[in-house]
């Protein structure tokens, strides 16, 4: 999960925002612009020097990258791996531990700071897309938030691949469970891990001090809009009003390579890969390795896995010959194999912030004020409940018609109890052009099953180190009915309830936008989406399964080679993915191990 409003103010992003870290919790590993390796739980350098021929070369050290090579050594320990990260060792001088230091790593060394096309259907804008660009990846830069989505969601991933059943919620459970270490062992063993590498909990169990006062009240006013209580969302269905769960432990976050200790395997940081090397092998291309950005080549004696995320692993293909034959022509890039599909079909859970005024600021109803001044407010997210809800039919079925969406595809949406919005509510203000002193509220509505799709390809220099990227975000009617349903929930919940009615007083908004209201048209609350809606940076898709990639993961026309990241998703999940990426490592390592023991 990504909570990063910072760039959808009207004004130029500020470039420091150092001040709203609060303390510095040191990660205690020894940094290097080179090459280490992680040996029984320490970190020693070495050089390229000693080995450039590996069993498995995995490229990106994010959060896929780390957990599959720790996985894949466990399974097959005789082997040799190595992870090739583009960015740094996450250093002594980054606060990657708090939650509040997290805010100081945008814009830092550890963030890609994607830049996108302008969009047309937002304004004219180009987004700035945050992306981890460092060993641990998203894990070290995002907020930990934690929830695989619904069930139908990968069942449709399923449809997508041919009916595979491994990639169907039942074919994917055993893998969420043994990533999870689930805080209530009396919890249903069926839905839930106990022994696994990520703690999940809930805000009310994380600690007892934590305990914001707006809980109640929230809860009230979402009754009040005739949404249920969801006691698990894990076990039952997604939809309803569901305790917020996150990752972190002790009030520290879990990055990947931690959580998943690289014991005995390999890593090379602050050197990005360029290309993906090939010979042919039987009248087939076979990928053999990888090239470096300091001109050296790595072998791989068995599989490249490209890690490198879903703005770059597209990126990586593209630029080594697969993809579409007329876009590697127009780069004069040689074809190694026809794969229309790559970066293609790109999605991310688009949303929109809001900021609300609180009456009496007081009493203390939101971080800033002294009373909420304890470690403990701040030690994960600040806030209570997820609330997940479905569409009204007849606005669902006028959006689909609109969009001509039919057959399977249009079953799949219609299919009762199936969610499209995901509405959170923040004790904080996350956005420093607010005050932090108790007086403003944070709000997200976003889009759980995105429709619009955007495309990734290579900019006019192919060996630019970033992706030319259309987003294409908001382009449906699905999209656009989806998110001002969702929008006008949140107003109604926050300016328009009996249990709210004494603690929030109005919309905030910036200069020139006047506030929304209940009353807003539906126009007004698009109109401001358009204006400052923005992408959670949830990127997934752009090499997707059924279409890049098989069921084994293996990119269609070569050999050699396989993606294990977010751009393998077929569609969307109603979650923030980091507990869906999980649960894919989990099936890719021990579809991988098989594969090599067989």
């Amino acid at each position: 999960m990504y909570l990063y409003p910072f760039y959808i103010t009207p004004s130029p992003p500020p470039t420091n925002i150092s001040l709203l870290a609060i303390g510095l919790l040191k990660l205690y590993i020894f940094t290097s612009q080179h090459s280490l390796k992680v040996t029984e739980g320490r970190i020693r350098y070495i050089t390229m020097a000693e080995s450039t021929s590996f069993d498995y070369v995995i490229v990106g050290g994010g959060l896929s990258g780390c957990a599959l090579a720790s996985r894949l050594k466990r399974a097959l320990p005789g082997s040799s791996i190595l992870v090739v990260e583009a960015g740094p060792n996450p250093g002594p001088e980054h606060d990657v531990v708090t939650l509040l230091g997290g805010f100081a790593l945008q814009n830092s060394a550890l963030d890609w700071q994607f830049q996108t096309a302008p969009t047309p259907s937002t304004g004219g804008r180009a987004h700035t897309l945050t992306h981890g660009k460092t060993l641990g990846g998203g894990s070290v830069l995002n907020y930990g938030g934690w929830g695989r989505g619904d069930a139908p969601d990968y069942d449709h991933w399923a449809t997508k691949v041919g009916g595979d059943p491994r990639w169907s919620y039942k074919g994917l459970l055993p893998y969420f469970r043994r990533s999870e270490r689930f805080y209530d062992r009396s919890a249903s063993a069926e839905h839930h891990g106990f022994e696994g590498p990520m703690k999940v909990t809930p805000i009310l169990a994380s600690n007892a001090a934590r305990r914001y006062p707006l809980r109640e009240p929230l809860e009230k006013g979402w009754t009040e809009l005739g949404v249920k209580r969801n006691p698990d969302p894990f076990a039952n269905p997604l939809e309803g009003l569901s305790d917020y769960y996150e990752s972190w432990e002790d009030g520290k976050r879990r990055p990947s390579y931690l959580a998943y200790p690289l014991d005995g395997v390999t890593v090379k940081t602050a050197c990005p890969a360029t290309q993906i090397l090939f010979t042919t092998v039987a009248g087939k291309p076979k990928a053999t390795g990888v090239k470096l950005a300091d001109g050296s080549t790595v072998t791989a004696n068995k599989e490249v896995i490209l890690s490198a995320g879903t703005l770059q692993t597209p990126r990586l293909l593209l630029r080594s010959g697969i993809g579409t034959p007329a876009a590697l022509s127009a780069h004069n890039i040689p074809l190694v194999a026809s794969l229309p599909g790559v970066g293609e079909q790109y999605f991310d859970h688009f949303a929109l912030f809001q900021w609300f005024k609180v009456k009496d600021p007081s009493r203390g109803l939101a971080i800033g004020h002294p009373s909420l001044s304890a470690d403990a407010f701040v030690a994960g997210m600040p806030a209570d409940w997820t609330t997940n809800e479905g569409l009204p039919r007849a606005v669902l079925e006028k959006a689909l018609d609109e969009d001509d969406v039919a057959g399977a595809e249009r079953a799949a949406l219609l299919q009762p109890g199936r969610v499209f919005v995901e509405t959170l509510i923040l004790y904080h203000p996350l956005a420093p052009v607010f005050p932090l002193d108790g007086s403003v509220l944070c709000s997200s509505v976003m889009l759980t099953l995105p429709s619009s799709r955007g495309r990734v390809a290579l900019r006019d220099d192919a060996d630019a180190e970033t992706p030319h990227i259309e987003p294409g975000y908001f382009t449906t009617a699905l999209d656009r009915a989806c998110l001002v349903y969702g929008v006008r929930r949140l107003l109604k919940l926050m300016l328009g309830t009996e249990a709210l009615k004494d603690y929030v007083e109005a919309e905030l908004t910036f200069p020139g936008l006047a506030p929304l209201t209940p009353e807003s048209s539906d126009k007004e609350i698009e109109d401001r989406i358009r204006a400052l809606g923005v992408a959670h940076f949830h990127a997934a898709g752009s090499c997707s399964m059924g279409r890049v990639v098989d069921g084994d993961l293996k990119v269609k026309g070569v050999e050699g080679l396989r993606i294990c990241d977010a751009s393998v998703f077929p569609a969307p999940v109603g979650g923030h993915p980091m507990a869906s990426l999980y649960g894919v490592v989990e099936q890719a390592a021990d579809i991988i191990s098989g594969a090599a023991q067989a």
